[in-house]
C-alpha cells in the first residue's frame, strides 16, 4: 500500500512541474503575440493620422520639356508633421527627383503647404493625361511612424 502512495506522488509532483513549465511557456508566447498586436495597432493608428492631398490643378500640370521638371503644391492634410525631404513622387510610373521649392517652411506642420520642383528623365508632351504617384512619411514617431499614397491622373499642358 506504501509503494502505491509514493509512486501517485511522484506521478502529482511530475505533472505539477510539466504543469508549470508548459504554463511558463505559454505566458512567454502570450506576451508575444500581445506585444504584436500592440505594434500593429500603433502603424495602424498612425497611417490614419497621416494624410496629403495635391493642391496644384491637375488638369493644368505645366511640364518644362527642356528641362524635363514641373512644380507641384501638396498640403499635409493629416494630424502628423510630415517629413519633406522623404517625399517621393512617381509620374508616369518613373521616379522623380524632387526638391522643396523656396525655404519656407522647414517643418511640415498639419495643415502646411510645401511646394516642390519635380524633375526627371521623362518625355512628356502637350495634352498628355499620366498617373502621379506620391508617397509622404511623417515624421520619425515612437513607436510608428505614417506613411500615406495617393494617385492622381493629371494633364501635361
Amino acid at each position: 500500500m506504501a509503494d502505491g502512495g509514493a509512486s501517485d506522488m511522484i506521478m502529482l509532483v511530475s505533472s505539477l512541474i510539466v504543469a508549470g513549465i508548459v504554463s511558463a511557456v505559454l505566458i512567454q508566447a502570450w506576451a508575444g503575440v500581445s506585444m504584436s498586436l500592440n505594434d500593429g495597432a500603433d502603424q495602424i493608428e498612425a497611417n490614419e493620422k497621416t494624410d496629403a492631398t495635391l493642391i496644384s490643378d491637375p488638369m493644368n500640370i505645366d511640364w518644362n520639356p527642356t528641362t524635363n521638371q514641373t512644380m507641384i503644391t501638396i498640403q499635409n492634410t493629416g494630424d502628423y508633421t510630415l517629413n519633406i525631404s522623404d517625399t517621393v513622387i512617381l509620374l508616369n510610373g518613373s521616379p522623380m527627383n524632387v526638391t522643396q521649392r523656396g525655404v519656407i517652411p522647414s517643418i511640415w506642420l498639419p495643415g502646411s503647404i510645401v511646394n516642390f520642383t519635380v524633375q526627371g528623365n521623362i518625355s512628356l508632351s502637350s495634352n498628355d493625361e499620366v498617373y502621379l504617384n506620391i508617397v509622404v512619411l511623417s515624421d520619425n514617431l515612437n513607436p510608428a511612424r505614417g506613411v500615406y499614397s495617393f494617385t492622381e491622373v493629371i494633364r501635361i499642358v
